[in-house]
């Protein structure tokens, strides 16, 4: 058998067949790269100024100066007390092919500031916007002062929220802020670098994912999270503290087949040569002559389900461009063995093209369990093998050998 398998593969009618192929392989999967990079970076740029990007708040700030003082310099103020409430709802958003984690935010955030000073103060309260600049939008923006919205002291700046006006002694002030937003793929809140963190709660609902992350530099929920029938709730609750961490999550992205289909694509060669292997040891055991023509025939159609499939996604759905493709191709490769040898070798074929194409594409669409299916397939490949030579008790390495009316 090795002798047969060797001579096969240095057959130059072999290279004939594979190195074509492989060019095309290289071609496609070049092409389907440049697809995948546009769509996932630079298509990434149109959707944040249409949707937004990452959503990332910034703490608010405190400074005053002692009423009727003549410094022009204001000292930093300290915030008391925050409670934070944000809900994060996904809200996953389309452009051709691809799927980009956008969500929508309600933020509510409550600050405590008391009146350090024995005395009336001047004090302005700055809160910073979440959103880059050109970058998505803020909607429903209120900054109440005990409540209630101050609009004589009030000032909405493109880029923060400014409120300035009088304290009195020994005085406190509670200021609410909220908005809606839009953003994409994480959410973050950050610390004043230095700045002690004095009764820190913060609440994060995030309805529509469980498979949360966090990022470099971000401290994770300082409470377990609870899960509910729509999301998870994190919470982190802070008093005294000095860190660099922010506070944030990462959402999970969503299935995008342009990035798989890539990967498909890239590995393909590898198993095509599996499926050309098997196929030529196929026709050996059903006792039949190598027509390297009409194996040729066999590789091109097995080759052509790719770019099928790659550009039946432009118009179906991934799961009907695949059924679709598959379908296709296998019975074409079914009826052209049946018509020539048997209906039994057409069947053992399609059972290689199965194992071969079908379920290592299902692999790769299935980032999660890729490892896991090609593992019970190379078992059950295995189990196969053994089978079909324990069937053949007679063979061994020096049996196999060529008919004298193959075709040359």
């Amino acid at each position: 058998m090795i002798k047969f398998i060797t001579k096969t593969i240095l057959n130059k009618y072999f290279w004939l067949i594979f190195f074509p192929l492989f060019i095309g392989w290289i071609i496609l999967a070049n092409r389907l790269e440049v697809r995948t990079y546009n769509a996932m970076y630079k298509q990434l740029n149109l959707v944040k100024q249409i949707w937004g990007g990452n959503l990332a708040q910034p703490m608010p700030s405190v400074r005053y100066k002692r009423f009727g003082s003549d410094v022009s310099s204001l000292n930093k103020g300290e915030i008391n007390a925050a409670d934070i409430s944000v809900t994060l709802e996904m809200d996953y958003r389309k452009k051709g092919l691809v799927y980009y984690t956008g969500y929508n935010a309600k933020f509510i955030g409550k600050y405590t500031i008391k009146n350090p000073e024995d005395e009336k103060i001047y004090l302005s309260f700055i809160f910073p916007y979440p959103t880059q600049q050109g970058e998505g939008v803020l909607q429903n923006v209120k900054l109440l002062v005990n409540g209630k919205e101050d609009t004589k002291d009030t000032e909405y700046q493109p880029n923060l929220s400014l409120w300035t006006g009088l304290l009195d002694p020994l005085d406190t002030l509670e200021m609410t802020v909220e908005y809606d937003g839009r953003g994409l793929n994480q959410f973050s809140y950050g610390f004043e670098p230095g700045k002690q963190i004095n009764n820190f709660n913060m609440k994060l609902d995030v309805q529509g994912a469980k498979a949360l992350d966090y990022a470099e530099s971000t401290m994770p929920p300082t409470e377990s999270p609870t899960e509910t029938p729509e999301g998870k709730i994190l919470s982190w609750h802070l008093d005294k503290a000095l860190t660099q961490l922010n506070i944030g999550v990462i959402l999970p992205d969503k299935f995008n087949i342009e990035k798989q289909l890539y990967f498909m694509t890239y590995r393909a060669p590898a198993f095509f040569i599996l499926f050309l292997i098997s196929l030529i040891l196929i026709i050996r055991l059903f006792g039949k002559s190598l027509n390297f023509l009409q194996i040729a025939i066999t590789s091109i159609a097995y080759f052509l389900f790719y770019p099928l499939f790659a550009y039946l996604l432009i118009y179906l759905g991934v799961i009907y461009s695949f059924l679709i493709s598959f379908a296709i191709i296998g019975l074409m490769i079914f009826n052209y063995i049946r018509i020539l040898h048997s209906f039994k070798m057409a069947l053992t074929v399609a059972i290689a093209y199965i194992f071969y194409l079908g379920i290592t594409s299902l692999a790769a669409l299935l980032p999660t369990y890729t490892g896991l299916i090609l593992t019970v397939e190379g078992v059950i490949l295995m189990g196969i093998i053994m089978q079909v030579l324990s069937q053949h008790k007679d063979l061994n390495i020096e049996l196999i050998k060529e008919n004298n009316n193959e075709t040359k």
